[in-house]
């Protein structure tokens, strides 16, 4: 079955969102979603910079929206903000109830939120007539279709993305196994070892018809 990555692009819908890109000027990016028993709600990893003296301006507004039932920041430093958010929100709840997956949302320079999903072309139809009926105005950007010669599955590159991004790799690392773990909603053990899998997987892809060493 083949698999292709659209992006779709929606302004507005979710005002949380709609604060932190507009109000304050923030560069937001959505890495993770899961849903929730309300229909209305759902639970998102969020990235968030933003300038350090807007920073507790921010913090505020997020702990104070009557949109957001929850916030849990856990890791914050230099205009960086990583954390889970509770909210409402009829896009991502989209995405969530439908087949496709999140590959990741980011604001652009505008108003407009660029959402990029991974799924079917039935799964794809399905999100956007749904999208349509909700009276969500939206528009596709990008579409391309996933090869099947891609070395990781979509769940290892979200793993290996996500720990990369809150800086999991770095030296000092920047986050531990086990806040990452917290973030991502993964057990430490099974991230710890699905990372590791995931790089053996990646340096065998790399070395995989090369020069020997040394030559």
């Amino acid at each position: 079955m083949d698999l292709i990555e659209a992006t779709i692009l929606v302004e507005g819908h979710q005002k949380w969102i709609d604060a932190v890109t507009g109000r304050y000027g923030a560069r937001l990016r959505l890495l993770n979603s899961k849903g929730t028993r309300r229909r209305d709600e759902i639970l998102e990893l969020f990235e968030i910079t933003v300038d350090r003296k807007l920073e507790n301006r921010l913090l505020r507004y997020l702990r104070n929206s009557p949109d957001i039932s929850e916030l849990e920041i856990t890791n914050s430093s230099h205009g960086r903000l990583v954390g889970i958010v509770r909210a409402k929100g009829v896009v991502m709840r989209c995405v969530a109830d439908s087949d496709c997956f999140l590959v990741y949302a980011s604001n652009g320079s505008g108003r407009e939120i660029a959402w990029r999903v991974l799924g079917t072309k039935h799964s794809l139809r399905e999100l956007m007539a749904r999208l349509r009926r909700l009276r969500v105005d939206f528009r596709v950007s990008d579409i391309s279709e996933v090869k099947r010669t891609r070395a990781l599955t979509t769940r290892q590159e979200w793993l290996i993305r996500s720990a990369y991004e809150n800086g999991y790799f770095d030296y000092p690392k920047r986050i531990r196994i086990g806040p990452l773990a917290r973030m991502m909603d993964v057990a430490p053990p099974t991230l710890y070892e699905s990372l590791r899998k995931t790089q053996k997987k990646l340096l065998e892809e790399h070395f995989r018809g090369g020069p020997p060493l040394g030559m």
